[in-house]
């Protein structure tokens, strides 16, 4: 299948949802080599205007030693990652009255085990698909090997439900890190973390999101005075790294945005961060571009130990 086909029949699947009338069919598999870079119209609105309008979005752990995070959107259940263990997955499920059962799929942004840690156990104690790019699978290795039956490799876009799950092209230093933006109604969250760099496609998939999850990781200047070995601090601050507090903080300043977008920092490096550093980075970028914290944009700080959370209409 081309991806010209792919795309006509994603489009046909979205008409007869709009209809009511939605063709009993499989999302086909991806195009021998799928890219992930998009236009703005990659990102418009393509389902039914109506639909579910209550969405939680639950960083469950958020740092370098783990990642993962929770969207429900209606009766549509994400997880996107696995870096922690599957005993603490369960624990943060549970705290939004969720099991490990009634997630519908994973989304794996990259390989690192600090996004992949958990899916070992994870793919054992369940039976929900894991969607990744090949590459992505591949590189994790060998501990998975058993379960290459549910592994389902990304389109360009993916109908769960309600929801639209539209992968991204990111720069990271990984076999080929993707991030996500999620599309119900028209509603958007987006989930934006491992930056090296602001590409174009990550400014396509953040614009007007209701919720973003934004990398925030360290103050440059702490990488650079810290005790982390200069080859180390290269990759951190290069362009297949991370993004610094006031990257992200000049990010959200240009960024087109609905009034009181809700955005969650996260992946905040402990040894090259703090929670005090980056909310005074953010506040004086946004106060230099004329903006208030909290009323132009809602800022939350995801957190390794702890779960953080916002709802779309709260």
């Amino acid at each position: 299948m081309t991806e010209s086909e792919f795309q006509l029949q994603q489009m046909a699947y979205s008409i007869g949802q709009a209809r009511g009338c939605a063709p009993d069919m499989e999302l086909p598999e991806a195009v021998e080599e799928m890219t992930y870079t998009h236009t703005e119209d990659s990102f418009m609105e393509t389902m039914p205007t109506h639909g579910p309008s209550d969405c939680t979005v639950s960083i469950l752990a958020s740092g370098s030693s783990g990642n993962a995070t929770y969207i429900r959107w209606g009766n549509t259940r994400i997880l996107i990652d696995a870096g922690i263990s599957y005993r603490r997955i369960e624990q943060g499920l549970r705290q939004v009255q969720c099991t490990v059962a009634d997630l519908d799929a994973v989304f794996l942004t990259h390989e690192h085990s600090d996004h992949t840690a958990g899916l070992p156990v994870l793919l054992k104690r369940s039976h929900m698909p894991i969607y990744t790019t090949r590459d992505t699978w591949q590189a994790i290795g060998k501990k998975i090997d058993d379960y290459s039956d549910r592994f389902v490799r990304l389109p360009r876009r993916v109908s769960l439900k309600d929801v639209q799950v539209i992968p991204f092209a990111i720069s990271h230093d990984a076999a080929r890190p993707v991030g996500y933006a999620l599309r119900c109604g028209d509603s958007k969250v987006t989930v934006a973390t491992d930056l090296g760099y602001i590409s174009r496609d990550v400014e396509l998939a953040a614009a007007h999101a209701d919720i973003l999850i934004l990398e925030a990781n360290h103050d440059e200047q702490m990488v650079r005075e810290g005790p982390y070995p200069y080859c180390l601090q290269a990759r951190i601050l290069g362009q297949k790294g991370h993004l610094s507090n006031k990257t992200a903080a000049a990010f959200l300043a240009r960024l087109p945005r609905k009034q009181g977008m809700k955005v969650l920092l996260a992946h905040r490096s402990a040894k090259n961060n703090s929670p005090a550093c980056t909310v005074q980075t953010v506040r004086e970028v946004l106060h230099d571009a004329g903006m208030v914290m909290g009323q132009d944009i809602i800022i939350r700080l995801a957190c390794q130990s702890g779960q953080v959370r916002f709802q779309d209409k709260e």
